[in-house]
C-alpha cells in the first residue's frame, strides 16, 4: 500500500467489534515496534507504511468512532488522521510514543471537523449506524448465543458511550479500551492525569450502572473492570 496521497479505505471489518480487554486494561500496544516503524517513516522511509498501518491503523479507526459515534464521520476522520500524520511525520519526536501522538491528530482532527460542522450544520444520521455496522461483522468463532449476547453486549456499551460528554468517553476509551496510561491519556487530551482520571471514573459509574439496570454483570464485560490504569 502506498503512501495516504489519496484518502485511505477505512478498515471496518477489523476494528468495529469492541476489544478484548487484556488484564492491565487495553489491547496490545507494540510500541516498540511502531516507534521504529515510524522513526523511519518520519525521516521519508515511504517503504515502511504498509506495515505501519498494518499495526496503526485499527487503534486509529476504534478511536475515530469512539469519537464520532457515527459510521460515515468516522471514516472521514479517519481517512483526514491518516493524511494529516502522513503531512505532519516530520514533525513526529523520536522516542515519542506513536500511539499517543497519533490518537492526540485524530482528536484535532475530530475537534476541526466539529467546529466546521457547528458553522455549516448537516444531518449525520443516528448513532445507531454503528451498532448496525457491527451487526454485519459478526464474529464467526461464537456460538449463535453468544452472538447475540455479544451483540447486544456491544449495542449498550455503545449506547451508553453516546450518552455520556465527549469528554468522559474519550478519556475511558483511551484508558480502558486502548490500554494507555493516565500520563500518557492526559498528553492526548492536553489534561492533567488527576483530571482524565476523574473523567474515566465517572464514565466507568455510568456505565456500569447502565450495565446493572439491564441486568449485566461487570465480568460480563472484562475482569478487570474494576481497575484503571495509573
Amino acid at each position: 500500500m502506498a503512501a495516504p496521497d489519496e484518502r485511505a479505505t477505512s478498515p471496518r471489518a477489523q476494528q468495529l467489534v469492541l476489544p478484548n480487554h487484556s488484564p492491565n486494561g487495553g489491547a496490545p500496544r507494540n510500541a516498540d515496534q511502531l516507534g521504529q516503524l515510524m522513526r523511519r517513516y518520519s525521516k521519508g522511509d515511504d517503504g515502511v507504511f504498509e506495515e505501519l498501518y498494518r499495526l496503526l491503523a485499527p487503534r486509529v479507526y476504534r478511536f475515530c468512532v469512539r469519537l464520532a459515534m457515527h459510521q460515515q464521520e468516522a471514516d472521514d476522520c479517519f481517512q483526514d488522521t491518516l493524511l494529516r500524520i502522513h503531512r505532519a511525520r516530520a514533525t513526529y519526536l523520536d522516542g515519542a510514543d506513536t500511539l499517543s501522538w497519533a490518537f492526540a491528530i485524530s482528536r484535532s482532527v475530530y475537534l476541526d471537523r466539529l467546529r466546521y460542522r457547528r458553522r455549516r450544520p448537516e444531518d449525520l444520521g443516528s448513532a445507531n449506524d454503528v451498532a448496525e455496522e457491527k451487526r454485519l461483522h459478526a464474529d464467526d468463532r461464537y456460538s449463535p448465543e453468544a452472538a447475540v449476547r455479544a451483540r447486544d453486549l456491544q449495542e449498550l456499551l455503545t449506547l451508553e458511550l453516546s450518552r455520556m460528554s465527549e469528554k468522559n468517553r474519550i478519556a475511558y476509551v483511551l484508558v480502558k479500551e486502548e490500554g494507555l496510561s493516565m500520563k500518557e491519556a492526559a498528553a492526548v487530551l492536553g489534561t492533567t492525569s488527576a483530571v482524565v482520571r476523574q473523567r474515566a471514573h465517572r464514565a466507568y459509574m455510568q456505565l456500569r450502572s447502565a450495565l446493572s439496570a439491564a441486568g449485566w454483570q461487570p465480568d460480563d464485560v472484562d475482569g478487570s473492570w474494576d481497575v484503571l490504569p495509573t
